[in-house]
């Protein structure tokens, strides 16, 4: 029996998210102590870099949602992948604070195209019943490259050079340009096909509108619980994730055993998304979001145990479990509550919350500036975890757009 096509695509957007949003996010554990130490630069210069990207590559996300629901999707992948390629080989060639957040910035935004948005839109597209898991392959190319980039980069940046690590890591992200346009397909009616790779299409809800309207989503107090709790989270996960390896170092561990821990940490973040993505499939993405804000918040309790290289790891591998899934989940929720068919309208819109998302890299780095740790941080990001779960109790089963579409709700 051949390969159902929409995998194929699903993997391809696991390769955009390990380059582009990987390389970003946790590209900075091999990036930051050696950029800061070439260019005189502080963890402070670099994180307000970093929040920066973020916070445009997040206000460029509702706009990649308008721009994916009406230009075709296998080109925005392309250029995502050719623009964001580039741009990480430049990040190598200047000593410029400045001119490198514009090229992060770029990698970024990117990142929408090649994997983010678009990768999301074809996965909502290709996938009904298994949508959960569709998503949690795709999604997990960030957190796969948090096992292997770091260490590819250390290693290359110890032997080389830091522009030899901007280099190789942008040219095999340019790769994947014209394999996008080889293989990405809007949907599977292109290609005759059906979701799932079954004989028939799913049958829709009964009932709920093709379009979604802003003056609607204002009033939903559903998209405001979901964006805020995600957007809080995701500000906890990107701030802690991109500087594992330097809090490791500051504590005291050997820089290779600190990035060897930061990469089995983000192995298991790798995992988790596959189970975060079975989670909503065979639950609902409801219960998996309560679920994964649960988890985040007790791994970080772990951090307030005396130091040592088995309480880290127990946090690395604890937090990197329930943050790795949420890029997983919000997508699923977002379908499930509101239609696959007004996915990307209902996106677009929850994408705005997301911006809270950026709020993470200048708190990790005003934390240790003023405290030469990340202690202030930790005590806000548990805060704004325990609101995020507050939020999720919010949202009601019974209220979901797919509820009785759903095939794990039948009893057989």
């Amino acid at each position: 029996m051949s390969l159902f096509y929409g995998w194929k695509i699903s993997g391809l957007a696991l390769l955009g998210n390990f380059l582009l949003q990987g390389g970003a996010l946790y590209g900075m554990n091999a990036f930051m102590e050696p950029l800061c130490a070439q260019n005189g630069w502080t963890r402070m210069d670099v994180n307000m870099g970093l929040g920066v990207a973020a916070l445009i590559a997040q206000i460029a996300m509702p706009i990649s949602a308008a721009i994916a629901a009406k230009i075709s999707l296998r080109l925005l992948m392309g250029l995502g992948a050719l623009i964001g390629g580039l741009a990480t080989c430049a990040m190598g060639l200047t000593g410029n604070i400045h001119v490198f957040t514009f090229y992060l910035i770029v990698v970024w935004v990117s990142s929408q195209f090649c994997g983010g948005v678009v990768g999301n839109a074809l996965m909502s597209n290709w996938f009904s019943h298994y949508r959960g898991v569709a998503f949690g392959v795709a999604n997990s190319g960030t957190s796969l490259s948090g096992v292997i980039l770091p260490m590819i980069c250390l290693v290359l940046i110890n032997h080389y050079s830091l522009k030899t690590a901007f280099l190789a890591v942008g040219l095999t992200t340019c790769l994947l340009a014209p394999l996008s346009w080889i293989i990405v397909r809007r949907s599977p009616a292109v290609l005759h096909l059906h979701a799932d790779g079954r004989k028939h299409d799913p049958r829709q809800p009964k009932g709920i509108p093709r379009r979604a309207y802003f003056a609607e989503l204002v009033r939903r107090p559903a998209c405001w619980f979901i964006g805020c709790s995600f957007g809080l989270a995701l500000m906890c996960a990107s701030g802690i994730l991109s500087q594992l390896k330097p809090r490791y170092v500051d504590l005291g561990l050997e820089s290779y055993t600190a990035m060897l821990l930061a990469s089995v940490s983000a192995g298991c973040g790798t995992a988790a998304k596959y189970f975060w993505g079975w989670a909503c499939d065979r639950w609902t993405p409801i219960l998996a979001a309560r679920a994964i804000m649960l988890c985040c918040l007790f791994s970080m309790a772990v951090l307030f145990l005396p130091p040592s290289v088995w309480s880290l790891a127990l946090f690395g591998v604890l937090f990197t479990c329930g943050s790795g899934g949420l890029w997983v989940v919000l997508p699923a929720l977002t379908a499930y509550y509101f239609g696959a068919q007004r996915f990307l309208a209902v996106y677009k819109f929850i994408a705005v919350f997301i911006l809270l998302r950026c709020l993470g890299f200048p708190i990790m780095g005003l934390s240790h500036e003023y405290f030469n740790n990340y202690l202030a941080a930790d005590v806000a990001f548990m805060l704004a975890l325990g609101a995020a779960f507050a939020m999720t109790m919010l949202l009601r089963e019974s209220r979901a757009a797919e509820k009785r579409a759903h095939p794990r709700h039948h009893k057989k």
